[in-house]
């Protein structure tokens, strides 16, 4: 098959292009840079360099395949771009181009919360889901991960300074928790086998409490402390380091969201949700060695 993804080749994509090329499949990685280019080459790929909001470059990447991955990408939160209204333009650009190239399959790295308008930020990614679903004679599946455990090193400087994890969620409700490991897995089986219709697919690694994360550290020698914080300060202090308003305000949302465990995940436990490989335990292990190096 022909195969078209964003995402160039970051922590998802670099973990199933090569299986995808190695199972002989015709694949282009659509990237922003050109300093990309000889890393996307070196995995087997075709590189095609251009920009999402380009709609023209997008469809002419696009045309031939068999199959398109796409994602809300290349936004740069702390520039005080506003993530909401640049997940609408990136949603209504890939619908134009879908439809201009004639693309017949779509795979779409969406979120949880996507389908929960309290859900804050989180819900900024229906437009892309509500965009392509209304594309006739297309088949999309969307994929829903929940929140990465690589938004965890965000802990790493007050765990340094302070040895205390701020969160604005309580310590003992469970959250979920993914890997790019356990993404690449679904995206690989379902860029492979693009099921017919409109779906969506839930994927977590682990569930996890904040006392679950304290536990995990503590296994490989980091004591801490555990903070609740209002919402409220974690939006003012996402401002003061460059968020747009809209979008401090939306994380913040989700987080008062994430608060009521049972209800956030609603939906996601009401389906055959992709239950992944890589556990806290695994995550811990690897954030261990990057606090100790970086100490």
């Amino acid at each position: 098959m022909k195969i078209t993804v964003l995402g160039s080749h970051g922590n998802i994509n670099r973990n199933y292009l090569p299986s995808l090329i190695a199972d002989g499949h015709d694949v282009t990685v659509i990237t922003s840079s050109k300093d990309r280019i000889a890393d996307i080459k070196a995995l087997g790929a075709k590189p095609a360099v251009g920009s999402n909001l380009d709609v023209e470059f997008l469809a002419q990447a696009f045309a031939g395949s068999d199959v398109v991955y796409l994602m809300i990408s290349g936004i740069d939160y702390t520039s005080g771009t506003d993530m909401w209204q640049t997940a609408i333009k990136l949603s209504e650009n890939y619908k134009a181009a879908v439809l201009k190239s004639g693309v017949k399959n779509v795979v779409n790295l969406s979120s949880v919360g996507a389908d929960n308008p309290n859900a804050g930020i989180l819900y900024s990614y229906h437009f892309a889901e509500e965009a392509l679903n209304s594309l006739e004679d297309v088949n999309v599946v969307h994929i829903r991960p929940v929140g990465f455990y690589s938004n965890l090193f965000a802990d790493m400087h007050s765990l340094k300074t302070q040895q205390t994890i701020f969160s604005p969620i309580s310590v003992d409700v469970p959250q979920g928790w993914v890997s790019p490991v356990d993404i690449a897995d679904v995206a690989y089986a379902l860029i492979s086998h693009t099921p017919s219709g409109k779906s969506a697919k839930f994927i977590v690694s682990d569930w996890a409490t904040g006392n679950d994360w304290l536990n995990a550290l503590a296994e490989h020698g980091i004591e801490a402390k555990y903070q609740q914080i209002p919402v409220e300060a974690l939006a003012e202090n996402m401002k003061k380091i460059g968020f747009h308003e809209n979008t401090a305000n939306g994380f913040a949302q989700m987080n008062r969201a994430c608060e009521n465990a049972d209800e956030f995940y609603a939906s996601l436990r009401a389906t055959d949700y992709h239950l992944g490989k890589v556990k806290l335990g695994d995550f811990a292990k690897v954030f261990a060695d990057v606090y100790i190096k970086s100490v």
